[in-house]
């Protein structure tokens, strides 16, 4: 009788796990610290363009996908869950007032800091003394694979970087993909994974940026 409870207890966590399919908001936490003081060439990063095209299903769960497409959803979306079945079902999203564009300014700023820039904004980006730089997201994306309820889980970051300094153009590929091994897919996995390989990504940046002259 005794395992029979337990039995029926487990199947019931199962069963309500296999039917979460909400959106799940979880902010993505840098974990790099910056503290400088620099004086160097100014930088702007005058744009942010999210690219990602979210075309993702059961067959291919490593592009965006979701249920509901809208705008919102696509601008704070980065992973998309999976039940004890194996099934899409659900996302994390960040919190309302953040979007990935957002995620990806802060951290390629904290790396320009770090190698000595001055980050300016908007305002002075007209000082022709100012490297103007351009970044669009082709994949900001966790995801699991569906072949086995304890598949790996991923985390792909693509970005384009493009700057301008005094008419001389520059172009920069930034990619990471985090693999994470787990024993039990929880949502923490997909954050920490996700933070993760954005760290990754700003050591990429911080090495790549040391050319940008």
């Amino acid at each position: 009788m005794k395992k029979l409870v337990i039995l029926l207890q487990l199947f019931a966590v199962m069963f309500l796990t296999a039917c979460s399919n909400g959106e799940h908001v979880a902010d993505l936490k840098s974990p790099i610290e910056v503290v400088s003081y620099n004086n160097g060439p100014k930088v702007c990063i005058a744009d942010v363009t999210d690219n990602r095209l979210f075309v993702g299903n059961e067959n291919q769960p490593n592009l965006p996908s979701g249920e509901i497409l809208s705008p919102d959803y696509k601008s704070r979306a980065y992973a998309r869950l999976k039940n004890t079945f194996g099934s899409q079902t659900g996302a994390m999203l960040l919190p309302r007032d953040k979007t990935v564009t957002m995620v990806v300014k802060e951290i390629l700023e904290r790396a320009l800091s770090d190698d000595g820039y001055t980050v300016v904004q908007d305002a002075a980006a007209e000082d022709p003394d100012t490297m103007i730089m351009a970044v669009s997201i082709k994949q900001f994306w966790t995801w699991a694979g569906l072949e086995k309820i304890n598949d790996n889980i991923y985390s792909d970051i693509e970005l384009d970087v493009y700057t301008q300094n005094q008419g001389a153009q520059k172009h920069f590929n930034l990619k990471n993909r985090q693999t994470r091994k787990v024993l039990t897919d929880t949502r923490t996995l997909y954050k920490t994974t996700t933070e993760q390989s954005l760290a990754n990504i700003y050591n990429l940046a911080v090495e790549k940026f040391k050319n940008l002259q």
